[in-house]
């Protein structure tokens, strides 16, 4: 039925809107500073956020067993900053939007080896469903006049940062039974920052106000983001709510439109008709799954 997949399914539609905000920020501070400096702001600023949200929770400190698994889960989401952050300073808001959009598939097989998740028939459909609309959108939206060398390292960077976010999301399914959602998200931020700092300092560029207020804004919008997809991830398969990534691309259009005057073409509207299929699908049916699984060494 429906109703029971609605409230997950609109909660990781709104992080993912809030995210695909923060994505074109990013972008805009990514072409005057460099990706560990931004990566660094942006994980130093939400890390201030998430404290707020978890002082303000009155959250119980987390013990040593808690904090090893999201140790463990904060060097791949270092990777999936660091790859997706400078595949946007290379490439095309779109292009770089089109190949993330594999991490569904990457989330379903990780949901079933770490998970033990069984993907249904529908979920396996919108996934195929979906990831045509990319293919539709990708090849329509690739530059060949763009430099070769940066197109291939920055499409290398996509797909690095669609396998590493997906590992991320089932890791974080795996936790979101057991810990806070104020805990999760402090952790997600917290640990990052630690990570990118000593790069962010060594490749560091000083922003000036308006540039600060916006990497302020970017860590602001990923922790609401991240709570969001924390709640959604809570109550929900991480296979089934995998095919939500794709409605970044649908945020990417309005955006892009509102914003920036941009007129999408046929092939972008008949990806996008595509993607949302393969949503309304993946919405059809819910099913809830405990895991106890402790992931990491």
């Amino acid at each position: 039925m429906l109703r029971p997949a609605l409230g997950p399914a609109l909660l990781a539609v709104a992080g993912i809107f809030l995210l695909s905000i923060m994505d074109g920020m990013i972008k805009f501070v990514g072409e005057t500073h460099s990706t560990p400096q931004v990566a660094f702001m942006r994980y130093l600023a939400g890390g201030s956020m998430a404290f707020l949200v978890f002082a303000a929770m009155r959250t119980r400190l987390p013990s040593r067993e808690t904090l090893r698994p999201h140790a463990w889960r904060s060097l791949v989401v270092t990777a999936t900053a660091l790859s997706f952050f400078y595949a946007l300073s290379v490439l095309p808001l779109a292009v770089v939007l089109a190949l993330s959009f594999t991490s569904p598939i990457f989330i379903a097989l990780f949901a079933a080896m770490i998970l033990g998740e069984r993907p249904t028939g529908s979920v396996v459909i919108a996934i195929g469903i979906g990831f045509l609309g990319v293919l539709v959108v990708l090849f329509s939206q690739i530059a060949p006049g763009a430099a070769e060398e940066a197109n291939l390292l920055g499409i290398a960077a996509a797909l690095v940062s669609a396998v590493t976010y997906a590992l991320s999301m089932v890791v974080l399914k795996s936790r979101a039974a057991r810990d806070p959602l104020s805990t999760i998200v402090l952790l997600q931020n917290l640990f990052p920052a630690l990570l990118i700092a000593p790069l962010g300092v060594m490749f560091w560029t000083a922003p000036d106000a308006g540039e600060l207020a916006l990497m302020l804004l970017i860590g602001a919008l990923g922790t609401a983001g991240h709570l969001c997809l924390a709640a959604a991830y809570q109550r929900a398969d991480a296979s089934r709510l995998g095919v939500f990534e794709y409605t970044a691309f649908i945020w990417a259009i309005l955006i892009g439109f509102f914003a920036f005057g941009e007129i999408p073409g046929a092939a972008t509207l008949l990806g996008a008709g595509l993607i949302i299929g393969g949503a309304l699908i993946a919405s059809r049916r819910a099913r809830v799954n405990e895991p106890e699984v402790d992931v990491g060494p």
